[in-house]
C-alpha cells in the first residue's frame, strides 16, 4: 500500500516537472524578425478634380517691357536702334492649377527701316498706288530716301491668352504651392498702328506664344520675366507687294503680379462606383469582423513581431499635412483595430522623410497619433512618433508622402 502511494507522488512530480518545463519553453524569448505583413490593401484608382469659384484665383500684372520690329528689311538697323521701351498690363485667372487666361493691353513705339522705292506703301483713303505717305514725310523733312529710310511707329495691342503651367505637365509634386513656378502661354492678338510720321492706321491680327518665369515673393506678390512673340502679317508695317513673310515682334518684359481675392481650389477625388462600393463593403467587413470566403480582402490575425512594419500606410497630398479622409481613414482604422486587438501592443508612428523634409513627416506622424487618440481612444502612452526614410529602411517603394506603423517594445 506504501509502494502504491510512493508511485503516486513519483509521477505527480514527473507530471510537474515536464509541466514547468514546457511553460519554460512557451515563455522563452522568441528571435525577432522583421517583415512586412500585408493587412487589409484596396488599390483604388481615382480622378482628381480641382473646384473653385468664378472669383477665385484672379491677378493683376503691370510690366515694362521691351519690343523690336522684325520686318522684311529691318536687319538694316541695328539691334539697339531698333529695340525700344513699352508697357503691359493684364488681368488674368487660373481655372485650374494647371492652366488659365488672361487679357493683355500694352503699347510701345516701334522703330523699323525700308529699302523700297515710291509706292511700298500704298494705303491712303483707301487703296493708291504710286503714294508713299512715308517718303513724303521724310521729304519734308528734307531728308534723301534714296537708299532707305526709317520707320518710326506707334502701336497698341489687345491679346487673349491661353497660360499653362510647365512644371504641373512633368510631375504632380507640390502643385499648387510652390516659389518658383513657369508657365508657357498661346494666344491672339489685335496690333494697331496709329497714324503717325506717315503711317497709317492699320489693323492687323496676330498669333502669340512665349514662356514666362515668376517667382512667388509672397503668397500675394509675385515678380516675372516674360520672354516671346507676336507673327502678324507682313503689311502690318506698311510695307506691301516685296513678299509674302510675315512680321514680328519680338518681346521681353519683366513685372509684377498681384493676386486679388480667394486664392486655392477645393481639391475633389472621384471615385468609380464600383470601386466606392468595394470600399464600403470592406469597411462594413472590417467592423463586423467577417471575412468572406475567396474575398480579397485578407486580414492577418497573428501578432507582429517587434519591428514589424505594418501595411497598410496612411498616404498623404504632396508636400501637405493632408490626406484625402474618403479614402485613407480607413486605414488608420484598421491600425486602431490592430491595437484594441492586442491591448498591450505599442506602436511607433513612423513619418516617412523619403523625398519630404523632416518637419512636415513629423507633423503628419502627430496628427495620425491625435486621430487614434481622440477618435478611437487609444492610449497615447501605446503610441510614440518618429521620422525615418521607410523606404530605405524596409526595402519597399511607394510610400514617398506617407505615415507608416510598426510595433516597438
Amino acid at each position: 500500500m506504501k509502494t502504491r502511494t510512493d508511485m503516486k507522488k513519483i509521477v505527480a512530480s514527473i507530471a510537474m516537472v515536464w509541466g514547468c518545463l514546457l511553460t519554460a519553453q512557451a515563455q522563452a524569448p522568441q528571435k525577432e524578425v522583421n517583415r512586412t505583413v500585408q493587412m487589409d490593401t484596396i488599390e483604388v484608382n481615382y480622378k482628381t478634380r480641382y473646384i473653385s469659384s468664378f472669383w477665385d484665383n484672379f491677378y493683376i500684372e503691370a510690366d515694362f517691357a521691351g519690343r523690336m520690329l522684325m520686318g522684311e528689311d529691318d536687319a538694316s538697323l541695328s539691334f539697339g536702334k531698333r529695340l525700344k521701351p513699352g508697357f503691359s498690363l493684364t488681368v488674368g485667372k487660373w481655372l485650374h492649377p494647371d492652366f488659365g487666361v488672361r487679357l493683355n493691353f500694352g503699347g510701345s513705339r516701334l522703330k523699323g527701316w525700308n529699302t523700297g522705292a515710291t509706292g511700298i506703301y500704298a494705303y491712303h483713303d483707301g487703296w493708291v498706288d504710286n503714294f508713299d505717305p512715308v517718303q513724303e514725310y521724310w521729304n519734308s523733312k528734307g531728308v534723301d530716301t534714296k537708299n532707305g529710310y526709317k520707320q518710326d511707329m506707334k502701336y497698341y495691342e489687345l491679346n487673349a491668352d491661353f497660360l499653362f503651367d510647365l512644371y504641373n505637365i512633368f510631375t504632380s509634386n507640390n502643385r499648387l504651392d510652390r516659389r518658383w513656378t513657369s508657365q508657357g502661354y498661346v494666344g491672339v492678338g489685335m496690333l494697331r498702328t496709329a497714324k503717325y510720321h506717315g503711317m497709317e492706321d492699320n489693323v492687323k491680327v496676330a498669333f502669340r506664344l512665349g514662356v514666362t518665369g515668376n517667382y512667388n515673393i509672397t503668397d500675394r506678390l509675385g515678380a516675372h520675366l516674360t520672354v516671346g512673340c507676336a507673327l502678324t502679317g507682313s503689311s502690318f508695317d506698311g510695307e506691301l507687294g516685296k513678299s509674302d513673310k510675315f512680321a514680328g515682334i519680338l518681346n521681353g518684359s519683366i513685372g509684377l503680379s498681384y493676386r486679388i481675392g480667394r486664392q486655392g481650389y477645393k481639391v475633389v477625388r472621384l471615385v468609380p462606383k464600383e470601386q466606392l462600393a468595394a470600399l464600403n463593403n470592406a469597411i462594413t467587413l472590417i467592423r463586423q469582423e467577417q471575412i468572406v470566403p475567396g474575398d480579397t480582402i485578407e486580414v492577418e490575425q497573428e501578432r507582429m513581431t517587434v519591428g514589424s512594419l505594418l501595411i497598410p500606410s496612411v498616404v498623404f497630398t504632396p508636400d501637405k499635412n493632408e490626406f484625402n479622409e474618403e479614402l485613407q481613414m480607413v486605414n488608420i482604422f484598421r491600425i486602431a483595430r490592430y491595437m484594441m486587438r492586442y491591448k498591450d501592443t505599442k506602436i511607433a508612428i513612423v513619418g516617412n522623410t523619403g523625398k519630404t523634409d523632416q518637419r512636415l513627416a513629423r507633423n503628419r506622424a502627430e496628427k495620425i497619433r491625435d486621430i487614434l487618440v481622440n477618435k478611437y481612444g487609444i492610449f497615447p502612452e501605446r503610441m510614440e512618433i518618429r521620422t525615418y526614410d521607410v523606404n530605405a529602411k524596409y526595402g519597399v517603394t511607394g510610400y514617398e508622402q506617407s505615415v507608416n506603423f510598426t510595433v516597438v517594445e
